[in-house]
């Protein structure tokens, strides 16, 4: 009898680990607001739009400097916030002169929500902001692209096929699947294996959010339903989170026309610092040749 529970106690032990492991999935530290467009001399408007399950979200629109009608839609990355990708990507507006669309996705930012499923429920989001954009700009509406950084880039794979009037993407860093992902960065984190805690974790998530969106999230088999609009993958060489065979497959996914750019020398969300000027290059003309 000390035997059974001496197990039941392990086994509660571990319940417990893993419901705490997963509450802190659903709601990660945050990056706080730091980068805003005044700190780069760039006008914009303070926009605001609700989901289809009641969450207000947060962002700004920033009008081409020249009255341009390209615009990209920007998709920041888990834990971040639009000012964050701001800082990455504002060149987009000043050199290129595109029109952007930043949001914070829910729990991020200045959004409202209490939980973030890396992907799954952010594909509402991505919904509420491209809804808003034809009802508050249609006159922009026939040259709009996206651009997506790690999960933002998931999110926009996904999303693609449900908004076929998305003229172009450009994906950094995407993930192939919300299981892999979440083994990969218990991994390097605290060293532990995916059986039995972190497989426990992510069943207690699913079951805490319990939402269609949350199944149905696959980027391996949306990123063949994007073409035939254009897509630049791109990666890092040195990405832990998002390896190189990760993009590769979510590359070698999709269908033409397609361009794969590696950054050898990036870790995760760094390509930019690692490719320097070449980075700004490679999506103005991008996107220059394809929101024409």
């Amino acid at each position: 009898m000390i035997w059974i529970a001496g197990t039941l106690l392990l086994a509660g032990v571990m319940y417990g680990v893993c419901w705490r492991a997963a509450g802190y999935l659903l709601s990660p530290p945050m990056s706080p607001m730091s980068h805003f467009p005044e700190h780069y001399d760039l006008p914009y408007e303070n926009i605001s739009f609700s989901t289809r399950d009641g969450l207000k979200l947060k962002g700004w629109f920033m009008p081409s400097p020249g009255g341009d009608k390209r615009t990209i839609l920007m998709c920041h990355g888990m834990s971040d916030n639009k000012g964050m990708l701001l800082k990455q990507t504002y060149f987009l507006n000043k050199t290129g002169g595109f029109n952007l669309v930043y949001f914070d996705f829910r729990s991020h930012g200045e959004s409202e929500g209490k939980i973030t499923t890396s992907g799954g429920l952010e594909t509402i989001d991505f919904d509420a902001a491209m809804a808003w954009l034809r009802q508050a700009k249609p006159e922009l509406m026939d040259t709009v692209g996206v651009f997506g950084l790690s999960m933002g880039a998931t999110v926009t794979v996904v999303s693609m096929a449900k908004h076929p009037d998305l003229r172009c993407a450009v994906v950094e860093s995407p993930f192939t699947d919300y299981r892999t992902v979440i083994a990969r960065w218990f991994w390097n984190n605290v060293k532990v294996p995916y059986y039995p805690l972190v497989a426990l974790t992510i069943m207690i998530v699913r079951s805490r959010v319990n939402a269609s969106e949350i199944e149905l999230f696959n980027p391996v088999a949306s990123a063949a339903l994007i073409s035939p609009r254009p897509l630049l993958v791109i990666g890092g060489g040195r990405d832990l989170l998002m390896p190189p065979e990760d993009v590769k497959l979510i590359f070698s996914a999709a269908n033409e026309p397609k361009q794969l750019w590696m950054v050898p020398e990036a870790s995760h969300t760094m390509c930019r610092e690692a490719a320097g000027p070449e980075y700004d290059a490679r999506l103005l003309d991008f996107f220059s040749r394809n929101l024409s």
